[in-house]
């Protein structure tokens, strides 16, 4: 099995990593965290450690899954990957550009695997969209638009609501929706057009944030709110041939709906997806040294995109991305 640390016990760290790390792929063999009262109650039998470094030098280390705050990926990717440990890091990859392309290079010089969390390719909306252009039925790819859209008119007392690096809702939400984009189109686009803006009456970072990548003539709509109280459709894509429509972020629903040109909405079934697919796709990865399910360069454009994105908010005008 791999061996595997996981660093960061909060809300990613438990649900969204440690549910995924057991057999018969996985061993989670110690934690680093400062909470160990909730690693104690997921698991008594795991070990806690107050430093990554104080970790792998107790421990023998296969993976290392790092799920802390944003600011703290970069360091602590970089200490992971010059111990000899593979490296799966949450997204956002880093807080900057220059960290991901950084952290990209040192494992390549290494020849660690370096792979990123982008489990929103993994969704059941998501993964039947890619069933649909892989057959051709919904013709060439002309328009992408994707909501995250949420009721939160409260900022909570939280990191990623607070005037910190990596915080805000591009990097939280936006990086989930432009790694999408980026997978529907299967190409880099030409420029970013980014507007962002606090529209909570307490807010400290960017609340709302609408980008635009254009691939040419054809575009990715990608709207993030958190003052929606009704929240509409997450997912419109149009082709040559045939539109595809997704009610909500995790839907509950069980079916899609889709129209060829000039014909009436139907409904499908979604194609299964779940989060725990992406590992089960990582450990062959890890086993083989193959690329892994989100490779480090994919995760290095994704944060190409956000820095151009941040340079369009702030001029207001259309950013090229090369």
């Amino acid at each position: 099995m791999i061996r595997t640390a996981l660093v960061g016990f909060g809300l990613a760290g438990e649900h969204l990593h440690a549910p995924y790390l057991h057999a018969p792929d996985y061993q989670l063999v110690a934690v680093q965290s400062s909470r160990p009262e909730a690693v104690a109650a997921y698991d008594a039998t795991l070990p806690v450690y107050p430093t990554l470094e104080a970790l792998l030098e107790a421990e023998q280390i296969d993976l290392v899954v790092i799920a802390t705050a944003n600011d703290l990926h970069y360091p602590l990717a970089r200490l992971a990957l010059l111990s000899g440990c593979d490296v799966l890091v949450e997204k956002p990859f880093t807080v900057t550009l220059e960290e991901a392309e950084t952290l990209t290079e040192l494992a390549r010089t290494y020849g660690r695997l370096l792979t990123v969390y982008h489990n929103r390719r993994y969704t059941k909306d998501f993964r039947t969209l890619m069933t649909l252009l892989k057959s051709g039925r919904l013709g060439t790819l002309q328009t992408f638009e994707a909501h995250y859209d949420r009721y939160r008119p409260d900022v909570q007392e939280r990191w990623r609501e607070q005037d910190v690096p990596g915080a805000g809702l591009l990097y939280d939400l936006g990086s989930h929706l432009i790694d999408q984009a980026l997978v529907a189109f299967d190409e880099i686009p030409d420029r970013v057009f980014c507007d962002q803006t606090i529209q909570r009456q307490d807010g400290i970072v960017d609340d709302y944030t609408h980008l635009i990548l254009a691939f040419g003539t054809r575009r990715a709509i990608l709207h993030i709110g958190s003052i929606v109280p009704a929240v509409g459709p997450s997912l419109m894509v149009h082709g040559t041939q045939a539109s595809y429509f997704v009610d909500e972020v995790d839907t509950k629903r069980t079916t899609y709906q889709l129209a060829e040109a000039n014909g009436p909405l139907q409904d499908f079934p979604f194609v299964s997806g779940h989060f725990g697919d992406y590992y089960t796709d990582l450990a062959p990865a890890i086993r083989k040294r193959t690329t892994p399910p989100v490779s480090a360069k994919q995760a290095e454009l994704v944060m190409k995109i956000i820095d151009r994105a941040q340079k369009s908010a702030k001029v207001g005008t259309w950013i090229e991305v090369d």
